[in-house]
């Protein structure tokens, strides 16, 4: 066995709160700077960590199905990892903890207790207590692990940098020269309307002289059409980046414009000046420190923890309330800024 201490973090998806566990990954390695750290990950979501050079190992979970759960189970079981922190907490999460019989397992909460009665019975409006990679950070303290840093950071992989160099070219465009909106969102009621943000997208071509490159999912390509024609000249490239080249394509725009989405966050995780629009989830669980936050924050809002196929009050004021020209002001105050996040 390797004399190394090693530890095992499983955070298997989605987008953004994969993107959030990188303070985490970071603090384990200043806190041990030889340590092997493994990263557990659904295969479609390995661009958002292959780039980071603190993480040793990925283990990939192919599928759903019991029999990658069962490949996913013995080959972290050989690799018998000494402490295991598991930011997922759902039922794979618990049967591969079993798998690795870690000396040490720490877990975090997802939220304050009765959260999950008020919000989903009580239909209360949801208040995030902390932020979320500060819940995460809390499994370190078990192990005595002190963090100081608490914003996330996003690593690019090279294979990703440069692939995404070849589609700047096809698509005309050059680093630092074109704004990115991504108007797509896994949940109906997290999506901005299209129409705005193609109001968005003519504002920010027309006089703020920026190309627009919007992206998004194979699925999205339509509402991404829809988004492209308010502006001469965009590109509409939904459908034709991996995750990691989308990365690298936020990475090299002057701004970003997008729904609580992975991208969004991947975009912060960036330091791309980002503009988030938020509705029926509640902002005040991530940091926006030197980008902006569109949120009408009604009494009904956030109504959810993760977003709606409907808004249950049938209205869905908390995003349809949020004017183009504000989004467009907080575009422009970050532009006016020099394109940098403090």
């Amino acid at each position: 066995m390797d004399p190394r201490s090693s530890y095992l973090v499983i955070r298997m998806s989605s987008i953004g709160d994969i993107v959030l566990t990188e303070p985490v990954v970071a603090c384990l390695r200043a806190a041990d700077p030889d340590a092997e750290i493994g990263f557990v990950v659904k295969e479609r979501y390995v661009d958002l960590v292959r780039g980071n050079p603190a993480i040793a190992r990925i283990h990939a979970l192919r599928d759903g199905s019991a029999r990658s759960l069962s490949s996913l189970c013995r080959d972290i079981g050989r690799r018998r990892y000494e402490v295991l922190i598991d930011l997922h907490a759902n039922l794979r999460s618990l049967f591969l903890a079993r798998c690795v019989a870690a000396g040490v397992v720490t877990r975090y909460r997802k939220r304050a207790r009765g959260d999950a009665v008020r919000v989903r019975i009580g239909r209360a409006a949801y208040r995030a207590d902390r932020r979320l990679v500060d819940r995460y950070l809390d499994t370190l303290s078990v192990l005595g692990i002190e963090c100081v840093r608490r914003r996330p950071r996003f690593h690019l992989d090279d294979r990703d940098v440069e692939s995404a160099g070849r589609l700047l070219s096809e698509f005309g465009l050059e680093h630092g020269s074109y704004a990115v909106i991504v108007p797509g969102s896994k949940w109906p009621t997290k999506t901005w309307p299209a129409d705005r943000f193609a109001e968005v997208a003519s504002a920010l071509a027309s006089e703020e002289g920026l190309r627009i490159l919007v992206l998004g999912s194979r699925g999205e390509s339509v509402l991404a059409e829809r988004v492209a024609s308010g502006a001469p000249g965009a590109v509409n490239a939904a459908g034709r980046t991996s995750l990691g080249e989308t990365a690298a394509l936020l990475s090299g725009a002057r701004l970003a414009v997008g729904n609580d989405s992975g991208p969004t966050h991947i975009a912060m995780a960036l330091d791309t000046p980002t503009v988030a629009i938020f509705g029926p989830t509640d902002p005040s669980q991530f940091d926006f420190e030197g980008h902006e936050l569109a949120y009408a924050d009604l009494p009904c809002s956030a109504c959810s923890f993760f977003g709606t196929r409907r808004c249950r009050l049938g209205h869905w004021l908390c995003m349809r309330t949020i004017p183009a020209r504000d989004v467009v002001a907080a575009a422009r105050g970050l532009l006016a800024r020099g394109g940098t996040v403090a």
